[in-house]
């Protein structure tokens, strides 16, 4: 009699749980884990068929699953109690840091990549012969912050991903490798605890590197106001955790201490004339303080009357090195590959673009199905 009951009771929460979950409403987009989520997939044959939608029907059983931030944090806890050092989606290193465990390297995708960043900076060239070019993929926290991650972490090999990059690059967009700069400042907080973006301080420093490398005067540090705009950051990282003991993370600014004119044009229109949208430090994902996210185009145009113009492809480690740019261009073009649907090429000609800066997280950039769309098109 009771294992029976037991049988029933169990099957009436399980359907009372799958009923829960059907009928309450579907979310498009997490703002804890910064990411849209799989909806309910419409059914037909040809993905029944090929085992698509079975797939896509266990993603959303997942991501809809009622309480799913609260069944994450308790599935952490549960597993920090037994001693493992991660959740098999993010290391749990020292200091409190977060590291991503899902992070490769594709070392194809990195080659066909780094190779159509550089057809890029030679079409420009030839088009132009003064224009400049550089590169910066920036090694991620796991390179750099060794001595905070779990004993015999797999991590990427970063340092053989630069070697393979740069020499892809070569003289065409130089590459700048900032590892030993970065590992010569751990004493700072370099990366987030929280998130997988570096901050602003890791910035700056990569800025001064990368610009005395390329003959541009860098601005000190004293040129800048610090200021920190939040202490209650919990990053991506943070949400695979969702772990209450983990302290946030602080957001600080650079500002110029001289007050300077600048002019942002997004790509829905909008214009502004800071690069800070004060808005999203009310809202989950505070990193977007820095010009307000990703976007297909970013153009901004400064007060530095010298006739440079900056076209910077990039993915969001960009959006906090921006402001450093300001003094050095007179506009700057800020591209992500993965909204911009024109051909690159044709734009930067068409906006009289002087300089390329490619600028991606090392890891990102070498998985990014969109980065080759730097190749020139082929004209009709």
């Amino acid at each position: 009699m009771n294992k029976k009951a037991v049988s029933i009771g169990f099957v009436v929460l399980l359907f009372g749980v799958t009923a829960v979950n059907l009928l309450t409403p579907q979310r498009d987009f997490s703002e804890s884990e910064n990411r849209y989520l799989q909806t309910l997939p419409s059914l037909n044959a040809e993905d029944i068929a090929s085992g698509k939608y079975a797939q896509d029907f266990e993603k959303y059983t997942a991501d809809q699953f009622v309480g799913r931030d609260g069944w994450i944090g308790l599935k952490t806890m549960a597993e920090l109690a037994l001693l493992k050092k991660d959740n098999q989606r993010v290391y749990f290193g020292g200091e409190g840091t977060l590291f991503d465990a899902e992070e490769a390297i594709d070392g194809e995708r990195l080659a066909k990549n780094a190779q159509a960043a550089a057809a890029l900076a030679r079409a420009l060239k030839e088009n132009n012969p003064d224009f400049r070019a550089s590169s910066l993929l920036v090694p991620t926290a796991s390179a750099i912050l060794t001595d905070r991650l779990p004993a015999f972490a797999p991590v990427p090999d970063q340092a053989a991903a630069l070697e393979t990059a740069a020499a892809l690059l070569q003289s065409d967009a130089p590459l700048y490798d900032a590892t030993g700069l970065l590992k010569s400042h751990t004493d700072l907080p370099l990366y987030y605890r929280t998130d997988h973006h570096w901050t602003t301080q890791a910035a700056y420093l990569v800025y001064a590197g990368w610009a005395a490398q390329n003959g541009l005067s860098p601005q000190p540090e004293s040129a800048f106001t610090m200021k920190t705009v939040s202490d209650s950051f919990y990053g991506t990282l943070y949400s695979r955790a969702n772990l209450p003991t983990i302290r946030p993370d602080s957001v600080t600014a650079y500002k110029p201490a001289e007050p300077e004119t600048v002019s942002v044009l997004y790509d829905d229109g909008t214009v502004k004339d800071t690069l800070y949208r004060e808005e999203y430090l009310e809202q989950k994902d505070k990193y977007s303080y820095f010009l307000g996210g990703n976007h297909a185009r970013v153009e901004i145009t400064t007060g530095t009357g010298n006739g440079r113009v900056l076209l910077l492809v990039q993915d969001s480690y960009a959006h906090c090195f921006v402001p450093f740019l300001t003094a050095h261009y007179e506009r700057i073009l800020v591209i992500d590959p993965r909204y911009f649907k024109e051909d690159i090429y044709t734009y930067a000609v068409e906006n009289g673009a002087t300089d390329l800066l490619l600028l991606y997280n090392l890891p990102n950039f070498s998985v990014d199905r969109y980065a080759a769309n730097m190749r020139p098109q082929p004209a009709e």
